[in-house]
């Protein structure tokens, strides 16, 4: 029952109900979008059907563009309607563009359809978003962008670490898959990382314009040889990491100065790491002579350490001697030398004589634990001229 309306009255308001969708769709739509009929017809190439007139030409357009405004953009990219709609907006002055309609079209467009207009207008969106929480098309524009801003290789490494910094901590993040299936993980990851990981998505980022560099970067800095699989990938930071990126870090840390350089030898049984896997049986054990600078040492080589350094951190129990931890070389604005490292919980950055003080704390309790102890550090430079073959 209706209460306070004649019949009259609801009548018409039921006529009202059946014919406004229509009017109040296109209102909508237009509302939503920019229609401009001269920028569709020039971006779709539209030209008259047999026997129709310019202005039903005009009224299909019309059409079209309200049609698209008004659907859902998922359902647009499943239909690949979108193509249709990112052209149109391509042709559009971009300071006509609603914000909902460029924030689309910068998530959606492929990036090396941008115009340089564009491009500004994505950076200035992404540039205080830390990395990690980036999607793969913005770090593409990002990088670009990184290599003009910070046109100093160690600049760059320092800035893409700093723009870590928070990334939670996990281990055991990278795999060889889809290329192999005995580590299932992925080739990259951004959301999260290991002290490893860290260190080169950072130097694979400072090394890059794009994402696909980034990405052929990265298993160049991972494998030896750049040659995806399980048996080549460096798994032993001082016997494989190190050496096999000589083209981009040079050990230094015999050469720094110090006033104690402590040398040590590992054996590396590659073949025994290998066995659950059933592979990598050819391989020969190793005997690793090397060295560290000890921890009582560090400061005699502070002054002599640049941005983005490689830092392999050297740990012991018993006789072993190995390298268990790694990071990254940075400066504060007062000069302080700063370690920046992916670490439980999150990656962070502190004073390098701050961790080394840490660490020399924890030490007895790890004694008596029976637990690995922090020795000191390798060093490895950053080379200027770092240029993956």
């Amino acid at each position: 029952m209706f209460r306070g309306l004649r019949i009259g009255t609801v009548i018409a308001a039921a006529a009202l109900c059946m014919t406004a969708p229509t009017a109040n769709a296109a209102a909508k739509a237009s509302a939503q979008g920019v229609v401009d009929l001269p920028t569709a017809i020039k971006a779709w190439k539209v030209k008259p059907k047999k026997d129709e007139t310019t202005q039903s030409m005009e009224k299909r357009v019309r059409k079209d563009l309200n049609t698209l405004f008004s659907s859902d953009r998922k359902k647009l990219e499943e239909d690949g309607a979108h193509w249709k709609l990112l052209s149109y907006l391509h042709e559009m002055p971009w300071d006509r563009l609603p914000e909902k309609w460029r924030a689309w079209y910068l998530e959606t467009m492929p990036n090396p359809r941008l115009t340089e207009e564009q491009r500004a207008a994505f950076i200035e969106r992404i540039k205080n978003k830390p990395t990690y929480k980036m999607t793969p098309k913005e770090v593409d524009v990002y990088l670009a962008y990184a290599q003009k801003e910070y046109p100093n290789i160690r600049d760059r490494v320092v800035h893409f670490a700093r723009r870590n910094i928070g990334q939670p901590y996990k281990i055991y993040l990278l795999g060889e898959f889809p290329n192999e299936i005995y580590d299932d993980q992925p080739l990259y990851i951004l959301g999260c990382s290991d002290c490893v990981v860290f260190a080169e998505h950072n130097y694979a980022m400072a090394l890059s314009s794009d994402w696909k560099q980034f990405f052929a970067t990265l298993q160049k800095i991972r494998y030896k040889n750049g040659e995806i699989g399980m048996t080549t990938r460096n798994h032993y930071t001082e016997a494989d990491w190190d050496k096999n990126n000589s083209w981009l870090v040079q050990d230094v840390t015999k050469d720094l100065g110090a006033t104690t350089v402590t040398k040590y030898t590992e054996k590396i049984d590659r073949a025994a790491f290998f066995a659950k896997f059933g592979i990598g049986q050819d391989f020969k054990p190793e005997v690793l002579h090397d060295e560290y600078i000890p921890a009582d040492a560090v400061p005699s080589v502070l002054d002599k350490l640049k941005d983005g350094d490689f830092v392999n951190v050297v740990r012991g129990q018993g006789e072993g001697v190995w390298v268990g931890h790694v990071g990254l070389i940075g400066h504060d604005k007062d000069g302080k030398v700063m370690f920046i490292h992916s670490t439980p919980p999150t990656v962070k950055e502190q004073p390098i004589m701050g961790y080394v003080e840490e660490n020399l704390k924890k030490n007895p309790k790890r004694l008596r634990d029976g637990k690995a102890v922090f020795l000191g550090f390798k060093f490895l430079r950053l080379k200027e001229d770092a240029k993956p073959k």
